[in-house]
This record gives structure tokens, sequence and C-alpha cells, in this order.
């Protein structure tokens, strides 16, 4: 694949999760972090975001589970509770953002 190829995905952080050129641009002009995008990927409720598109964001009953799940390590991750992430389906990370 060309060095320069637009959609070549770039690993996050985290082992596993894969965003595109675009998400990880925006990931970092949103401050964004990986433990973020992968706690609203792993406990956000997933909706249709169209073309084969997935968006993941907290709800009030995914963030109490997620809270559970984390105990006093949540508090570091606050802000996730107003992120989401849009997932194509073949898993790729195509962008991140803050819900206002």
């Amino acid at each position: 694949m060309n060095q320069f190829d637009r959609r070549r995905p770039i690993s996050c952080a985290a082992p596993g999760t894969k965003l595109s050129r675009h998400a990880a641009l925006r990931s970092q002009q949103r401050s964004m972090s990986s433990d973020i995008i992968d706690a609203v990927i792993d406990f956000g409720q997933e909706r249709h975001a169209g073309r084969g598109c997935f968006s993941y964001a907290f709800t009030d009953r995914t963030w109490r589970r997620f809270v559970e799940q984390m105990g006093s390590d949540a508090r570091g991750l606050e802000r996730a509770r107003n992120a989401y992430v849009i997932v194509a389906e073949n898993g790729l990370v195509v962008t991140t953002a803050w819900i206002h």
C-alpha cells in the first residue's frame, strides 16, 4: 500500500483498534485519547450511522455499566461520557467527536 494513501489505517495506542488517517487527525485535534475511543466502542451504545458505519456513544445506562466495571478508574475517563466514535463495518474508526 502506498505510504501516502489517505485511507491507510493507523494503529491506535490500544492493540486492535485501527484509526483512519482522518480519525487519527480528528482525535488529535479534539484531544481524544485512545483510552476514550476504546471505552466508547467497548461500552457505548451502537447505532447505525448509515453507509455501513456504526456510531458508538454512551447513554445513561451504558455509562453506569462502564462505571460499575471500571470502578475508581472511571473518574479519569469522565470526559468519555460526551464522546462519540464512528466505526466502519470492517472495524476501522472513521472519525471521533464530542457531543455538544
